[in-house]
């Protein structure tokens, strides 16, 4: 990347990192002002966080939307995506809110029970969408989740390398079921040479898939289905939220 467009790139994001600061104090859930140590969500709507408790079971609603597609150890999605708390991802995603993307990828990595997670991957952005929004948010996420991993004690890193969006789809928000299969076919690529590196040692190595959100699983089962043709490995999913 050039300096002179990665200049743009960080004056972009503490723009808006500033303005979250600054402008952005009112509850995402709730609306009302929100003390000066509350960030993006109050202290009560985070206590009534509509938890998915996929973490409780191995057979979660969540786990059954993989079933009969691609192998899957395990999914784990932080909260419902339902009602106000749907302003929640929104906002990480469409409106900078890096911080509350951090946050709550911590919060979802405090849940994942998986300790032998090797490398976390985030659900890639096309370069072009990408640029023109500044950053990816399963990568913020992806952050989130990989420092309360290491808090936890655990050896992991994140890998952005190795899958890659070779072409620029269409939002997937307002698409249904079927729709949302179509957009996302031979949406993904592996990278050969990165695919050989990770897997040099012989060792087969354990992902952990994150994105935003959990609806029909067509993008994180593309993702998954390429992973599995490519390399020896195993997958777990995380997602902040899932549409039950």
């Amino acid at each position: 990347m050039k300096l002179k467009e990665r200049l743009k790139k960080d004056i972009r994001l503490w723009i808006r990192s500033l303005a979250d600061l600054f402008l952005s104090r009112e509850c995402l859930c709730c609306g009302r002002p929100m003390e000066a140590f509350e960030d993006g969500i109050c202290t009560f709507c985070l206590a009534e966080l509509p938890a998915s408790y996929t973490w409780t079971s191995e057979e979660s609603p969540a786990d059954k939307t993989f079933w009969g597609r691609t192998r899957i150890e395990k999914v784990t999605s932080l909260f419902l995506y339902n009602g106000n708390y749907r302003n929640l991802v929104y906002s990480i995603k469409y409106e900078g809110n890096i911080r509350l993307g951090l946050r709550l990828g911590k919060m979802l990595g405090g849940f994942i029970a998986e300790n032998d997670i090797d490398l976390i991957l985030p659900v890639p952005l096309h370069p072009r969408k990408k640029r023109k929004r500044g950053y990816n948010q399963s990568e913020v996420i992806g952050r989130g989740i990989l420092l309360a991993l290491k808090e936890r004690g655990f050896c992991v890193k994140m890998e952005t390398r190795l899958l890659k969006r070779s072409s620029f789809t269409l939002t997937q928000t307002r698409k249904d079921r079927a729709d949302r299969w179509t957009n996302v076919r031979n949406a993904f690529r592996i990278n050969p040479e990165r695919a050989a590196r990770l897997t040099s040692n012989g060792k087969v190595p354990h992902f952990l898939i994150c994105d935003d959100v959990l609806t029909t699983g067509a993008t994180l089962d593309a993702c998954a289905s390429l992973l599995h043709e490519a390399i020896n490995c195993r997958i777990s999913i995380a997602t902040l939220a899932y549409v039950p």
